[in-house]
């Protein structure tokens, strides 16, 4: 046998064994072309429209409170145990509503913002801007971005000088192996109820076509495996001047979005919506309601292919807080500003005569009304006040008034304007006001305030408007007949203490808060009929500090301020709407 023919042949072993690295280098070979299969777990909590709820207690009746920061930190402690990549997201309205809020916002203007250092305590990611954020004014919005650890995003608050988002519009975090960009929006109707030199230099864009251009450039750009819309936004929109609440509309675009969590509307949520055109996926929108008494939490696995996602679970659901004891160390941490806040509120400052009562304000001129309207035409020198009940729920005894018990009458910091209105102005604005107050007509076992379709006693809203918007008037006498049709229930008669009749077509001066001036609930638009971009040019004063402040200087100045039932309005027929109120009165107020 030729030598080159031996050596060309192999030994059975031989080809053993190069079989066996054939089938090696083939495995190598396959598995470098199978992309491998990773699967990521995350969680991501979210809370909204806090208001400042951070101690568990309720500083305006001195009592233990329900929800609250401290409550969260309980919480927190025992998930990230678990889940320590947990993303902590809230959606807006953390600046206004609680005392200790007020107390950082206008008194203790110097030290840290309680917000921003109860919130860096516990350690949130990113907070999208709400109205009662931007509503304090730059001097503490701009201060409290300083001092918080985490981003404030919005992507539709615009910088007039810029052009560009003034807050920063995304982040883009890495969390449990995946990317997870986190978009950023507010209602853009913060111009119809806070006054423009508060957010001056701003403008406030549409949420969807700031989301047409901003969800597919973070798509392009940042390429992320998540793409959540934190948003200072609520589900169904019913304001007729601007898309204040975007959750369904954006919901409905779809344009890639995983995640919707919202706010503002103060509702409870949690809805799967399948955008306009997709046969399959669907975003997912969730909203825990507002006072932190519950966390929204979303569960995620996203399974990964050679690092491109092949699937989606979210698995939504929420955390109540109640009867969660509140974190020890927390309120250890935080003890000295609940003293200062405490002590800010046990300031004296008057007396009431006698006991007033919110709720009595749905049904008629009340001692309680008498207070706010006394203020404020005092305050700007007014003819005619407009005034809503805004915490129906107060009740102040007869005696020594505190700092505190003023939130009962006006828990929100709006300033007061004066406004040059006609006399058929006026008459307009109250229509509009009484339409969606008093019911539509008179029935033998109807009640007198309009409610919403389907309401039940146990809803949390029942009313067709919130009584916030039930702006009746002072310093003018008047009837509402309920037997006559909308648009024409309203008899002014006269100036109140005057004999000569109304004069329709005359110029008065009115006091309005700051929210009404801007044409919110639409009384001085769609009911006084004047151009929203007009309103300003109707302004002929304003306080230079809120409503508490010269509701504090109310009393100080008169020392015992004497309530009293003006009795300058009154429904008619006079002794069906007496029947009807008690009726109202039993199911918006039931007896515990």
């Amino acid at each position: 046998m030729n030598s080159s023919l031996k050596t060309s042949i192999l030994s059975p072993v031989r080809w053993v064994g190069v079989l066996v690295l054939f089938f090696l280098l083939g495995s190598v070979a396959w598995a470098q072309k199978t992309p491998r299969v990773t699967q990521h777990k995350l969680r991501i909590l979210h809370t909204t429209d806090i208001h400042g709820n951070i101690f568990p207690y309720d500083f305006l009746n001195d009592r233990p409170g329900t929800g609250s920061m401290s409550r969260l930190s309980t919480v927190l402690r025992e998930i990230r145990r678990t889940d320590p990549e947990t993303l902590l997201l809230d959606a807006g309205d953390l600046l206004q509503g609680e005392p200790p809020t007020y107390y950082y916002n206008y008194v203790d203007t110097l030290s840290t913002h309680i917000v921003s250092s109860a919130m860096n305590y516990l350690g949130y990611d990113a907070v999208a801007m709400g109205n009662h954020d931007i509503e304090p004014g730059h001097s503490v919005f701009d201060k409290w971005g300083r001092e918080c650890k985490f981003p404030l995003i919005a992507a539709n608050i615009i910088s007039d000088k810029t052009g560009e988002p003034y807050f920063k519009p995304y982040h883009v975090f890495t969390r449990a192996g995946l990317r997870v960009a986190v978009l950023g929006f507010t209602t853009p109707a913060i111009p119809q109820w806070v006054p423009a030199h508060l957010w001056e230099g701003l403008h406030f864009d549409d949420i969807l076509s700031s989301a047409a251009h901003w969800v597919p450039l973070i798509q392009q750009r940042e390429k992320p495996d998540l793409l959540v819309v934190l948003m200072h936004s609520g589900l169904e929109n019913d304001n007729p001047d601007y898309l204040e609440n975007a959750g369904r509309a954006l919901a409905n675009k779809g344009m890639g979005i995983d995640l919707l969590l919202i706010g503002h509307d103060h509702r409870q949520e949690l809805e799967w919506i399948r955008p306009e055109g997709s046969t399959t996926d669907s975003v997912l929108l969730i909203n825990p309601a507002n006072h932190l008494d519950r966390v929204a939490d979303i569960q995620i696995t996203v399974r990964k292919e050679g690092g491109r996602v092949i699937s989606k679970q979210l698995v939504p659901s929420f955390i109540s807080l109640e009867g969660v004891e509140p974190d020890s160390v927390f309120l250890r941490h935080f003890a000295q500003e609940y003293a200062a806040v405490n002590d800010y509120l046990a300031t004296e400052v008057g007396e009431l005569a006698s006991e007033v009562r919110g709720e009595d304000a749905l049904f008629g001129t009340t001692p309680y009304m008498d207070v706010i309207h006394r203020m404020q035409l005092e305050s700007v020198n007014a003819e005619i006040s407009f005034a809503a009940p805004l915490k129906t729920s107060a009740v102040l005894s007869a005696g020594k008034v505190y700092v505190r018990d003023l939130f009962k009458f006006c828990p929100f910091s709006n300033f007061l304007y004066a406004m040059q209105l006609t006399g058929r102005e006026i008459r307009g604005y109250l229509e509009h006001s009484y339409a969606g107050w008093a019911a539509t007509s008179i029935t033998e076992d109807g009640g007198l305030i309009r409610l919403r379709t389907g309401a039940q006693p146990t809803d949390k809203y029942k009313t067709f408007v919130p009584p916030y918007n039930y702006s009746a008037a002072q310093g003018i006498d008047y009837t509402v007949d309920l037997s006559k049709p909308e648009g024409e229930r309203v008899t002014i008669l006269r100036l109140t203490g005057h004999s000569e009749p109304f004069d329709l077509d005359r110029t008065y001066r009115v006091a309005v808060n700051s929210y009404r001036a801007g044409g919110a609930g639409g009384m001085l638009t769609t009911g006084a009929g004047i151009a929203k971009e007009d309103l300003s040019k109707r302004i002929v004063g304003a306080t230079s500090h809120d409503q508490s402040y010269y509701l504090a200087e109310f009393f100080r100045r008169h020392k015992v301020v004497r309530p009293v039932d003006p009795k300058n309005w009154r429904f008619l027929p006079e002794d069906w709407a007496k029947a009807a109120a008690e009726r109202s009165r039993a199911f918006l107020f039931p007896k515990k």
